[in-house]
């Protein structure tokens, strides 16, 4: 028992010390430093901390192509996701699914 609670804590101590990808910087203003801040102009109040990865793969590449819509702030994504790669939106996606809710 003890040694799966050693593994528990041992592995939460890793996920939070991860570090973001540098990309995420862009994120902390609407989202916040725990994604957990609900954008403006987002629809129904929806935070992206602990999201499916591959729905926000789909979101991210939705906004770079500008046809994704998350309310009235869609320009503000269109803008911020202009410039990702694919690169940046895998690391994105990775990190803000293993974010906790």
């Amino acid at each position: 028992m003890k040694k799966l609670l050693f593994l528990t804590l041992l592995s939460f101590a890793s996920f939070a010390f991860a570090e973001a990808p540098a990309v995420f910087k862009k994120c902390i203003a609407c989202h916040g430093a725990d994604a957990k801040k609900v954008a403006p102009g987002s629809k129904g109040g929806v935070t992206i901390a602990g999201m499916a990865k591959d729905e926000l793969v789909k979101e991210l590449k939705g906004y770079r192509a500008k046809t994704a819509d998350n309310g009235g702030a869609k320009a503000i994504m269109y803008g911020q996701a202009a410039n990702l790669s694919d690169a940046d939106i895998e690391a994105l996606a990775d990190y803000i699914s293993k974010l906790p809710k």
